[in-house]
């Protein structure tokens, strides 16, 4: 049976900025609900300044509502950027994490670190220092400091604006979907783009001026003027990623990546754009829409 592990009803909450004599007020959430039930993974998207953080600062307890109901199991919050252990190793890290942790009463030992490295797939970094790893596998590591403490809700903090890499993106997306089918782990993920989370997140938000709303279900496409639309459909194809071809325009839908991305592929695929759009995707005009191909090659040349 679905259990609640995070309830936010109504939540509003204010900042004073300037300073003494010059100074105004903003409204950073206003009048935010969210139910989040164990397993479930829910995806919050919102551009910068529209209150993503302050909610899920909320929701951790780091900062109190002027308004509204938090209700919350044992949640921890992952940060989007950095890493204060950098100069430990991923295990000794975990220990430091745990001495920080109020566990009394808590059976916590070493099995308990070997576990959490496996879930997190970190068992052959146990020992390098995390400054050294990839973006993508710090981002791992920070979950992972994150269960030290057990919790059954993960806030999770833009966790791909450090991540630059298509590839790493996808996989940490993958890797968050299975904490919660898997684990039965509830996962409250911001982004700034939507494309990340659409595999894996059972609901997605959208956060604008400090409010929650469910997203539009007909999903956004880019659309490319390119040079040579015949070859150009045929290379995107071959990478991964579903074409549609309108005379020499093309339609790239916005799900396997971000409108940043299918560019990136563009350029380094030798394709010529000489324009671009994000536009609501539709049925077909006429044509057909090419598939991504079964092995799907790198989008890196």
């Amino acid at each position: 049976m679905p259990a609640t592990v995070l309830d936010l009803r109504h939540l509003h909450r204010r900042f004073a900025i300037g300073i003494d004599g010059c100074s105004a007020e903003v409204t950073a959430v206003d009048g935010a609900t969210l139910r989040v039930e164990r397993g479930e993974c829910v995806g919050i998207v919102g551009g910068p300044a529209t209150g993503k953080r302050t909610l899920l600062h909320l929701a951790a307890g780091l900062l109190t509502p002027d308004r509204g109901f938090v209700w919350r199991a044992p949640s921890a919050l992952v940060a989007s950027h950095g890493s204060e252990f950098g100069f430990l190793g991923v295990r000794a890290a975990l220990e430091y994490a745990l001495a920080r942790v109020d566990l009394t009463g808590s059976d916590t030992g070493d099995e308990n670190f070997d576990a959490i490295l496996d879930r997190c797939e970190l068992g052959a970094f146990a020992t390098v220092r995390i400054a050294q790893l990839s973006a993508g596998t710090r981002a791992r590591v920070r979950v992972a400091i994150a269960l030290v403490s057990a919790p059954d809700v993960l806030l999770l903090d833009d966790p791909f604006g450090a991540l630059h890499d298509v590839d790493e993106r996808r996989d940490f997306a993958e890797f968050v979907g299975q904490l919660g089918a898997r684990d039965q782990l509830a996962c409250v993920v911001t982004a700034r783009q939507p494309e990340p989370l659409r595999t894996v997140a059972h609901r997605m938000l959208t956060m604008r001026a400090g409010r929650l709303t469910p997203m539009r279900s007909n999903p956004l496409a880019l659309e490319l003027q390119v040079r040579t639309p015949g070859e150009a459909a045929g290379l995107l194809a071959l990478h991964g990623l579903g074409v549609e071809r309108r005379g020499r325009r093309l339609r790239v839908p916005l799900g396997r990546a971000s409108a940043e991305e299918i560019l990136s592929a563009c350029l380094a695929l030798g394709i010529t754009v000489r324009g671009s759009k994000v536009v609501a995707e539709e049925a077909p005009e006429h044509g057909r829409i090419l598939p991504p191909a079964l092995h799907r090659a790198p989008l890196r040349p």
